[in-house]
């Protein structure tokens, strides 16, 4: 059965709520009002709480109207008449959007929960949409709308997950099936970030290193190997051999550490990674024979001999 809704209700205007917008009233012909002789038209209609209350509240109400999206300060009847619900507040009101929205749903319409969150989190949100009759929808936004907008890719789990994908992708969107269990979505999201925003963090303290020594083209042309696999293949191949050379690499961190600090650099991201690597060599984990084992091997002896909290 494919899903078609008629109404959508944006939570949220901030920058991926009005983005979303765009892409479907401009690009896919939705509006916000019915207009003489539309037969059942496609409305957005949005609900944003500081809707008028700061610059930016009017601003955001500006564009609303722009795009001729009906929106609204506070959440009313009118998003009964939403087939479908966007909620793109930040993730610190995500719970709140959802408790204020849910009695207000249409029965099975679905809730698609694009906000930033755990897996946790995630499951608390769908608690009131489930107990309202509506269809909560988990979604990881992994790109960002400033720069892609409507186009930013999505990872989407939970029930009817083809159907949501499908429409999603037919209305702009660059949507992907994750699997059907809600808060999975969320959670691949909080860990891909433990990788990308501690590659954020350590290029701060590497790249202004490099700069203050002037030698930074040097070091960012000094990447070939990397450059040869996959990022996730390459995270794969260090956790392996993690197993076997964790002493080297320990002792390593402990001159990076020196090198940083010479060049006037907290070593703030150095210190945690030397830590790390003494966790592992206290635990005494290498193979007499040097073997490097495979990724499951790894992640198995890792999870049961060194990161803790289980």
């Amino acid at each position: 059965m494919s899903l078609t809704p008629r109404v959508i209700a944006l939570l949220g205007f901030g920058e991926a709520g009005s983005a979303i917008a765009r892409g479907l009233c401009a690009e896919g012909g939705w509006r916000g009002t019915p207009r003489p002789g539309d037969n059942a038209p496609r409305r957005v209609i949005a609900i944003d709480t500081a809707l008028d209350q700061d610059s930016r509240g009017v601003a955001l109400g500006k564009e609303a109207r722009r795009l001729d999206v009906a929106i609204e300060g506070r959440y009313t009847t009118a998003l009964s008449d939403a087939d479908l619900v966007i909620s793109a507040v930040q993730g610190e009101h995500a719970l709140a959007a959802a408790q204020s929205a849910a009695p207000l749903l249409k029965k099975g319409a679905h809730y698609l929960d694009l906000c930033t969150v755990t897996g946790r989190m995630s499951d608390e949100d769908r608690a009131p949409i489930e107990a309202a009759g509506g269809r909560y929808i988990d979604i990881a936004v992994m790109g960002g709308f400033f720069r892609q907008g409507i186009k930013a890719p999505m990872l989407v789990a939970g029930d009817d997950v083809e159907q949501v994908v499908a429409w999603m992708n037919a209305s702009g969107f660059e949507a992907k099936v994750l699997g059907p269990r809600p808060g999975s979505a969320s959670s691949v999201k909080m860990i891909r970030s433990v990788l990308i925003k501690g590659v954020e963090a350590l290029g701060v303290e590497a790249y202004v290193t490099a700069e203050r020594q002037g030698i930074l083209k040097e070091v960012m042309g000094c990447m070939g190997d990397v450059d040869q696999i996959s990022f996730g293949q390459f995270v794969g191949m260090l956790v392996q051999t993690h197993i076997v050379h964790a002493h080297r690499r320990w002792e390593e961190m402990g001159l990076v550490g020196q090198t940083l600090r010479e060049t006037g650099v907290d070593p703030l991201m150095t210190e945690v990674i030397e830590k790390s690597h003494r966790r592992t060599v206290d635990a005494n984990i290498a193979p007499s024979d040097g073997k490097v084992p495979s990724l499951d091997e790894a992640l198995k002896i890792l999870s049961e001999k060194v990161v803790r909290g289980r």
